[in-house]
């Protein structure tokens, strides 16, 4: 991985800020944006997180297991730097007691679905609704994964 991106797998939450604009204190230490991923298991979550930060795709089978939390720091055209934390959230229903420490202060949600399961799809209604009972009004973003796979 590069310098400015960081992976740590915890089952453990940890504190930032909320999506109205308040000082902000990730991990790092420092200002920054906390980011979450919602989604069934196996719909790419981790896959995603991983393509984007580190442009490359390296397929394996093992699933998310409680948390794993991506670290980036995004730089601005005018040179500002700003950590962002990605939480990975484990997408199996037995983890969803844990959730709610994961939505804590977060600033912004994606959530992911297989494009060859439907019933993941499906599923984003209950995910939402849990999003929006835990941190109401925060933006999401809708992802359809695994577009690229020939499942005819």
């Amino acid at each position: 991985m590069a310098s400015n991106e960081e992976r740590i797998s915890s089952n453990a939450a940890a504190s930032s800020t909320g999506p109205r604009g308040e000082e902000l204190q990730l991990l790092t230490g420092s200002d920054g944006i906390k980011i979450i991923l919602l989604g069934d298991s196996a719909v790419g979550k981790s896959k995603l997180v991983e393509r984007f930060l580190q442009s490359s795709y390296k397929p394996h089978l093992l699933s998310t297991y409680a948390l794993t939390l991506y670290k980036h720091t995004y730089k601005a055209d005018d040179g500002t730097q700003l950590p962002v934390d990605i939480w990975d959230t484990a997408g199996q229903e037995r983890f969803n007691s844990m959730h709610a420490s994961y939505y804590y202060r977060a600033h912004a949600c994606i959530m992911v679905f297989d494009v060859t399961r439907k019933l993941t799809y499906k599923n984003l209604d209950t995910w939402y609704e849990e999003l929006q009972h835990h941190a109401p009004g925060i933006p999401t973003l809708v992802v359809a994964n695994k577009i690229d796979i020939d499942y005819q």
